[in-house]
């Protein structure tokens, strides 16, 4: 792979310097985007024959072969109005914008303060400078108003598609804490893409991209960034949830970037009633039923710090290079649980247990790093990136378990360290009208995992994982008069290797060869852009899910891993469709070896192995939204609506069936709707409504039974020169409304709770910056599948 890399770049680069004089320049359209796929061709006079041609790059970027024959060039997009300009008076570098058709011109509203969404490509584009979205207060505020985009349990996700993986400015987000820090005055833009081709890896399935506004001069910058909350339902204090410094100091092509951040966070959960219930046969064959049930309530508490260090060379307009060092640590981490339960066995109250039980985490830290380099070379455009990452962690757990019967005290010890190496070269060419790349990733990654549980039946284990991960990727875009086509493949070449010396019965060895291709058109009939996908996706499992490791829930219920899980393999075909401020996207996928959870048997006594297991049937899954996102006068609406919903049949163990088994059905929709209200008023303020409501639901076995309504209020105010000082005063979940009650139904073992994660709190964020400046930093990252899986 290495070798068949580098004779690529030679003979490219040969290629490229053997050329003449070449036509550089940059498509944007009429708000200054870059344009990707545009169409570029040097013509001759009379006829207008086409000489040479390529297409942009996805920073609109062209290079054309300057020829004696050539006398004009021309530049068209679909829905742009076609320029031509002449050789003559064409200029080094120069920036061409594009205008919309004058036939679509009467279905555009310009707006100040309306977000302006359009479809280009495979992503759904938001404007967010100059729109209303430019004050809403840090990225996560802006993503959760963005078209495509859902909070779910208070955590964002692409609607169908779940947690994205973030890129700014091309370099891949590692830590929330990047995206708490970027404040919506910096956004430019925000692509949402929910079907990802070949260029990604093979895990990726949907991407967000965010684009800043660029930032001109030299000097010193710094921002300053610090919220703190307050629980309603809770006596805890007013409590610092985090704080970030951003610091820059650029002087001609050099930056020298530096973060730090300091996180403290609580977190809470109280079930009033939990239950599980336990089913096995007996040897005279009647079935006993064990029920333990009660109240529960987790504290979490968690603090740390993590730090930035990175220097960028930004050597010309085609040439940069960089490095980053990342350190993050955790200061302090408890989490204590406190059960109440009940324990009946075929009805009748056997026991009381009053358990305890108390996780601390005295040592845990990441090191991660990065260098990359990103330039043209005349019409070839590379960019490489080499990563490293070495985390560990230690966490101690004492379970003490009051009971009439048999109390008993459990110590669970476990550690681990993780190390991983990786690589990404991507090439970019034009080749006849169309663009062509081609790219390669490796990564390299070992964990080791220990534990030990003391006073149980529970095995020690001390496993080792090695993963090594070949890939190679080739992907061609080519424009038509109607239509413009992206194609792709990439291969994947996965080494697995795990041993464990505790048990070497289940070590196992594997190798994966997998091909996912990727196509892409995308057309515009009337004012009407649509878009047209279709990917093959892989997820591979945790490294915890491959794991032996058994961990101690309660005296009837143990949970596991299992090293000989397959590969889930996702096909999706997506349709997405914009019309002026309507926005419509549906995607239907086809799931094999789904992982997921099922209940075994353990032992006589009623206790149940909750295992990690792939799935024997095939799940479907079919998703769809429509966003709406108009203007008038000072209000904003963005109302979304759609619906998400799985087709999943599977059989579980089940004793008290006369066949031992029964068929556990996991086929109820969620509908869900947003409405976020944005009011800009007189002197700089903005005032944010937001409401949001979801639907009982199923999802893989979890059945959520109760509908949630959430209602957010935040209002917020800039002061200074150059809006330097932003107050944000936020409250969340006014209503209430967001418990839940899930049940999981495993066969033999039943599970079933409500959850209150105390969710309304006020927060109060102060931001200041001074002389803000944007990193150059272009290094996009390497290894992204398995830092998620780490």
């Amino acid at each position: 792979m290495k070798r068949v890399t580098t004779c690529i770049i030679i003979l490219l680069a040969t290629i490229c310097q053997l050329s003449a004089q070449n036509l550089i320049g940059r498509v944007t359209d009429e708000e200054g985007q870059p344009m990707e796929f545009a169409t570029v061709s040097l013509r001759s006079l009379p006829d207008s024959s086409i000489v040479a041609g390529c297409i942009t790059d996805a920073k609109g970027q062209f290079c054309i072969e300057r020829k004696n024959a050539g006398d004009f060039i021309q530049i068209s997009s679909i829905g742009y109005r076609t320029k031509n300009l002449p050789v003559s008076a064409f200029t080094t570098s120069q920036t061409i914008k594009m205008q919309i058709e004058a036939s679509l011109l009467n279905e555009i509203v310009v707006s100040k303060t309306r977000p302006k969404t359009k479809l280009l490509g495979d992503a759904v584009v938001t404007t967010i400078e100059g729109s209303i979205l430019e004050h809403a207060g840090n990225s996560l505020e802006v993503l959760a108003k963005v078209p495509g985009m859902i909070t779910k349990n208070g955590s964002l996700e692409v609607i169908g598609r779940g947690t994205p993986v973030y890129y700014i400015n091309g370099r891949k987000v590692n830590d929330d804490s990047e995206l708490r820090n970027l404040m919506s005055e910096d956004i430019k833009s925000i692509d949402v893409v929910s079907n990802p081709g070949a260029e990604y890896g093979g895990e990726v399935r949907c991407v967000v991209r965010i684009r800043t506004v660029k930032r001109q001069g030299d000097g010193f910058s710094y921002a300053l960034t610090s919220q703190a909350q307050q629980h309603i339902y809770d006596n805890h204090d007013f409590d610092p949830s985090w704080s970030v410094l951003d610091l820059n100091y650029r002087t001609g092509g050099w930056d020298i970037i530096g973060k730090l951040v300091y996180y403290n966070q609580h977190s809470y959960q109280i079930s009033d009633k939990m239950s599980g219930n336990t089913f096995v046969k007996m040897p005279d064959g009647s079935v006993k039923h064990n029920l333990m049930e009660g109240p529960f309530a987790f504290n979490g508490h968690n603090s740390g710090i993590s730090g930035d260090l990175g220097l960028n060379w930004q050597i010309n307009e085609n040439h940069s290079l960089g490095m980053k060092m990342n350190y993050g640590g955790m200061l302090f981490g408890n989490q204590d649980n406190v059960f109440e339960d009940n324990v009946y066995a075929n009805d009748e109250l056997i026991d009381i247990v009053h358990s305890t039980s108390h996780t601390t985490t005295p040592s845990s830290h990441t090191f991660t790093g990065n260098i990359y380099y990103d330039g043209n070379i005349n019409k070839l455009h590379v960019n490489f990136n080499a990563d490293f990452s070495n985390s560990g962690y230690k966490k101690e757990t004492n379970v003490n378990e009051n009971s009439q019967n048999d109390p008993a005290f459990i110590e669970n010890l476990s550690d681990g360290v993780a190390r991983m190496g990786a690589g990404k070269l991507v090439l970019s060419y034009p080749i006849w009208k169309g663009l062509f790349k081609i790219g390669t990733e490796e990564t390299y990654v070992t964990a080791k995992q220990e534990y030990n549980s003391t006073k149980t039946e529970i095995p020690s284990s001390k496993a080792k994982i090695t993963e090594n991960n070949i890939s190679g990727f080739a992907e061609y875009a080519l424009p038509f008069k109607y239509v413009q086509v992206v194609a792709g493949i990439r291969y994947e070449h996965v080494d697995f290797e795990y041993t464990n010396e505790c048990s070497p019965k289940d070590n196992i060895s594997r190798t994966h060869n997998n091909w996912f291709p990727s196509f892409n058109a995308s057309t515009k009939i009337g004012p009407v852009s649509v878009n047209l996908g279709y990917t093959t996706k892989i997820k591979r499992p945790r490294y915890d899910q491959l794991s032996t490791e058994l961990q101690y829930n309660n005296r009837f219920m143990y949970q596991t891993g299992d090293p000989t899980l397959l590969n889930e393999i996702q096909n999706t075909l997506s349709l997405n469709a914009n019309w002026r401020w309507l926005t419509l996207t549906g995607a239907y996928e086809v799931v094999d070896n789904a992982i997921y959870q099922l209940g075994y048997p353990y032992d006589d006594d009623c206790t149940a192995m909750v295992k990690y297991s792939n799935a024997k049937e095939t799940v479907r899954k079919l998703n769809i939204y429509l966003n709406a996102s108009p203007t008038f006068g000072i209000w904003n609406p963005r109302y979304t609506a759609g619906m998400e919903k799985q087709y999943f049949n599977t059989t579980v163990i089940d004793p008290r069936e006369s066949t031992g088994t029964r068929v556990v059905k996991r086929n109820d929709p969620m509908f869900f709707v947003q409405a976020n209200n944005s009011f800009k008023l007189k002197q700089g303020w903005l005032i944010d409504l937001d409401y949001q409501y979801t639907s009982p639901f199923d999802y893989v076995m979890y059945k959520f039974t109760k509908p949630k309504h959430s209602l957010n209020l935040a209002v917020s105010k800039s002061f200074l020169k150059h809006d330097a000082l932003n107050v944000r005063l936020a409250w969340n979940d006014i209503l209430n409304k967001t418990k839940e009650h899930v049940c999981t139904d495993y066969g033999n073992f039943i599970h079933s709770q409500n959850n209150d994660y105390n969710s309304p709190c006020v927060q109060l964020r102060l931001s200041y910056r001074f002389n803000t400046a944007n990193s150059k930093y272009k290094g996009t990252g390497a290894g992204a599948d398995a830092k998620s899986r780490l």
